[in-house]
């Protein structure tokens, strides 16, 4: 194949700069991840803050590898579709369409559906710390507590669909004033948990190793021992980097497009150190408390001394920062959503599509989203509340809350290591490209052993993660053969809900394709034929209906084999 440039320019003015893009990527990934997986990470790792902290070096290393990679991934594509864009560059067209389903009907709307749950929770702990939650709502009494979730979640997604969502400028002074603020957590916990280590001494346990911790009789491949429990500590970091390529996916918002790939290596540089620094700091000063590797425990040395405010101060703005990362999301999703109904990948109604055509504003990817994200919102409140069973949160938030956040967990990383998984394919794709010469890119050095190095790591991590699934369906199915009970029958159907998602979501991703271009067919025959006999305005809507239909089926004739 000749070489091409898969390049869509864009008449938008750019409004954000490289300083910017660096805060975008920062903000975009930095929020609740490093509180919410330091505890996972920490216990995975046999209680050993050596070994947890070579879990989040690792991880971060292969995140960096990535962004390395993404620079001369990004250089082969010029608009809004991130990795999608990416994908039809370098991969074929199964991997290509795959990408786009899973980003467009799995990972947009999951974003709006458990993200919101992150800031609420740490906003019920602020209220917590400041000794009000209580007073204002008796969440652990109440039945329609899921619900109390959803609305707030509901509204706090509307807000940012349609206000980072319309407009560059309003998500750009969103992020600044997000990310000013959600720096104040991360320098409070280290320095709160350096003053405690200096108080109480290094607690030696998180220091060696313990040889009983390292096999364990488990309900998943990743409770059996550490070795394995390896990965699932790599799946929910990356869960804490999630969204730093959100700033490649906003490449036609930026005054220098070229410079977005160092902002990414930059910003991911950053928030590594950031995050092996506040886990050391939360890990050693909590030392040890029934909490190690846990904000919380530091929580509790703040109560004893009768400064549980400050704890309530820092949950305030680590739920703020949580928001960031929606805001961020926000600002790209309905733009990437409007790239995709240009390239034919989405169909929306013909009257939709005649008013995106003439409008400057991304109104109609703010409205799809919206759309398609609500049912997501309610359909897995439900399943996470009322039928996933197995909470790590305990019954503090109250009724079928342990559940719904242990389920939003799951979901968080696994959207987010298939969202890796699909990255490093098409960072592969570029490595062919090197020899095959299908797509005219800007080479850069670092790509082969930097794009090699994350391909292996972010493959291992994703079939680990789906074995410890399946793994766990056998062990929990042995566990309720010989004692039938409560607890192993409801470890049963939390294992197999898991596995059924799973299959339920490569369905979405590797068999919808297949739908479209059929539907896009027959529907291409009896548009043909109702143009014959149409004419005015029902001509007119007709053409538009082609046109879309047009480039549905040219999104497969122009994909590569």
């Amino acid at each position: 194949m000749n070489d091409e440039q898969l390049v869509v320019t864009s008449d938008n003015k750019k409004k954000i700069g490289f300083f910017s893009a660096i805060l975008i990527v920062i903000g975009g990934s930095i929020g609740a991840g490093i509180f919410l997986r330091s505890k996972s990470v920490l216990e995975n790792s046999a209680g050993n803050i050596i070994w947890a902290l070579l879990m989040w070096l690792i991880a971060g290393f292969a995140v960096v590898c990535m962004a390395l990679a993404l620079v001369e991934v990004a250089s082969g594509r010029n608009d809004n579709l991130g990795m999608i864009g990416w994908s039809k560059a370098f991969n074929g067209v199964r991997i290509y369409k795959a990408n786009k389903f899973f980003m467009t009907y799995l990972y947009l709307p999951f974003t709006y559906f458990f993200m919101p749950y992150y800031a609420i929770v740490q906003f019920q702990d602020a209220l917590t710390g400041f000794g009000v939650k209580d007073k204002i709502v008796k969440f652990s009494d109440s039945e329609a507590t899921p619900w109390i979730y959803f609305a707030l979640g509901l509204v706090l997604s509307v807000w940012f669909i349609f206000s980072a969502g319309l407009s560059g400028k309003a998500a750009n002074i969103q992020n600044w004033i997000i990310t000013s603020v959600k720096f104040i957590p991360l320098l409070a916990v280290v320095i709160i948990g350096m003053y405690y280590l200096s108080k109480n001494g290094v607690n030696q346990d998180l220091i060696k190793l313990d040889s009983n911790k390292l096999l364990t009789s488990g309900s998943s491949l990743f409770k059996l021992t550490p070795f394995f429990a390896v990965f699932g500590s790599l799946g929910g970091i990356f869960f804490a980097f999630d969204g730093f390529y959100v700033a490649a996916g906003m490449q036609t918002e930026m005054k220098n497009p070229e410079k977005t790939p160092a902002a990414l290596a930059i910003g991911l540089m950053t928030i590594t150190g950031i995050y092996m620094l506040i886990a050391l700091s939360m890990t050693l000063g909590v030392g040890g408390t029934a909490t190690p590797g846990d904000f919380y425990g530091l929580g509790g040395f703040l109560e004893s001394d009768n400064v549980y405010w400050i704890f309530g101060v820092i949950n305030l703005f680590i739920s703020i920062g949580i928001l960031g990362i929606l805001n961020g999301f926000s600002g790209w999703a309905t733009r990437f959503v409007e790239d995709l109904i240009k390239e034919g990948e989405i169909v929306i109604p013909v009257k939709a599509y005649k008013y995106m055509k003439n409008a400057k504003l991304p109104l109609v990817g703010a409205l799809f989203t919206l759309i398609l994200s609500l049912p997501y919102m309610i359909i897995f409140t439900v399943i996470g509340a009322y039928a996933y069973f197995g909470g790590n949160y305990g019954p503090y938030y109250g009724k079928r809350i342990d559940e719904l956040l242990t389920f939003s967990d799951l979901m968080a990383d696994w959207m987010a290591v298939f969202a890796f998984v699909f990255i490093a394919l098409a960072i592969y794709g570029a490595i062919k490209n090197r020899k095959q010469h299908f797509i005219a890119v800007k080479e850069n050095k670092n790509t082969l052993w930097a794009g090699w190095t994350s391909v292996i790591i972010v493959l291992l991590v994703a079939v680990m993660l789906i074995l410890d699934k399946l793994v766990a369906v056998g062990l929990s199915l042995n566990a309720f053969s010989l004692v039938k009970d409560e607890d192993t029958k409801h470890a049963v159907m939390g294992s197999c809900i898991a596995v059924a998602l799973f299959i339920v979501y490569m369905a979405i991703c590797f068999g919808s394709p297949a739908l479209e271009r059929k539907v896009a067919e027959a529907k291409e025959i009896k548009l043909q034929e109702a143009i014959r006999n149409a004419q005015g305005e029902e001509l007119e809507n007709l053409l538009l209906a082609k046109e879309m239909n047009d480039l549905v089926l040219k999104s497969y004739r122009e994909a590569r084999a």
